[in-house]
């Protein structure tokens, strides 16, 4: 699988051999990363400008964002010649780095330490180093994110239809590297930087070229120009035809914006509808108010004549309205009054009419009656 590879170039300047002497928290670091301890005086270290935010001959520009992300994948990267992928190549390896503000013009840059070994191999390098003469670097990473600086979408992406180093409106076009996921290596280089021309393309001079066929290969622009001239609109340049098409998309984005919104509410308006069906449904079901009242009157007066008979029978009708008050069954209600009625029938049996006319000698009708018998 091909790799989004990609170099650029940087002079170190004056940073090289700023500092030779190694400080004790350094060497800590370098120890983690070696198979012995080393001491201070056996290593080589030194600055590496790195990249930074300014606009570079292949109009890109690091964020600050990529150039944090490359300060945490720093350690343990190594140094290189040539970006010959060799082992036998490896020359130097970075311990720590920071992202700093340059003084001149307020950029952002990407400062690492690198240490190698002073032995008989490394002497030469340490001497070119130190004399100037290797003081070009280059950084080989993988990016995760290329932006337009014209349109702010993916560079790559559909939506883009800019290309890098052209104007637009009086702006030029180059990306932002506004993501980086691996970094690979870092070489000391020639001036200038290797040649791209005569090396194999990486994958983003490849995608490079499919987005310029795609957008001015083959006869595709003029197919285009035609087709808007036949609709009565004036085209000046290729830019200006791909600007009309870019407008097209755009309002048949709103529009099918409009339409799932549109969609939206009525699925919205469909379930409150379903809720409000349901809700009536419910509410047929259920009894009108006026057998519903008459329901609770019918309650009262079972239960207020159930506490009556419970008097005639000399039970406490205060606690017997407390406790049927507690019954909500109907049927149980109605079988409580006619265990309470059976019992005052019982209690208080029904005279005959001509009752008293039969008494026994010496007493009077009245006095057969005993009227304490109905008190309540």
């Amino acid at each position: 699988m091909e790799k989004t590879l990609v170099r650029k170039s940087m002079i170190m300047k004056g940073l090289v051999g700023v500092a030779k002497s190694v400080s004790e928290s350094d060497l800590q670091i370098i120890n983690t990363m070696t198979r012995r301890e080393f001491k201070a005086d056996e290593l080589y270290v030194f600055p590496v400008l790195c990249c930074d935010s300014r606009l570079d001959r292949d109009q890109d520009r690091f964020t600050k964002d990529a150039l944090d992300q490359m300060a945490t994948l720093a350690k343990g990267v190594t140094g290189i010649f040539d970006h010959s992928w060799s082992a036998l190549g490896q020359t130097a390896r970075t311990f720590k780095a920071e992202v700093r503000q340059a003084q001149d013009d307020n950029e952002f840059e990407l400062l690492a330490w690198a240490y190698m070994p002073i032995n008989e191999k490394t002497q030469p390098i340490i001497d070119a180093i130190d004399a100037g003469i290797l003081k070009e670097v280059s950084v080989g990473f993988a990016y995760s994110g290329l932006q337009c600086s014209v349109c702010k979408q993916s560079y790559f992406g559909s939506d883009c239809m800019h290309i890098r180093g052209r104007e637009y409106d009086g702006q030029k076009c180059f990306t932002w590297i506004t993501g980086v996921k691996e970094w690979y290596e870092w070489s000391f280089v020639a001036v200038p930087a290797q040649p791209r021309a005569g090396v194999e393309k990486s994958f983003r001079d490849k995608q490079e070229d499919e987005k310029l066929k795609s957008l001015e290969g083959g006869n595709e622009v003029e197919k285009l120009h035609e087709y808007l001239k036949s609709l009565g609109l004036e085209v000046k340049d290729d830019d200006h035809a791909l600007s009309i098409v870019k407008e097209w998309k755009e309002n048949a984005d709103a529009v099918k914006g409009v339409a799932d919104e549109l969609a939206a509410t009525k699925g919205t308006l469909t379930e409150a509808q379903n809720k409000l069906q349901a809700a009536e449904d419910k509410l047929k079901e259920a009894p009108d108010s006026a057998m519903a009242a008459a329901g609770l009157k019918f309650f009262d007066e079972t239960r207020n004549e159930i506490v009556r008979l419970g008097g005639l029978l000399g039970e406490s009708t205060k606690s017997l309205e407390i406790i049927m008050k507690g019954v909500t069954d109907i049927d149980s209600l109605l079988e409580v009054k006619k265990d309470y009625e059976e019992r005052v029938n019982e209690k208080f049996p029904l005279a005959p009419q001509t009752k008293g006319t039969t008494s026994e000698p010496g007493k009077s009708a009245e006095a057969e009656i005993n009227l304490k018998d109905y008190m309540v």
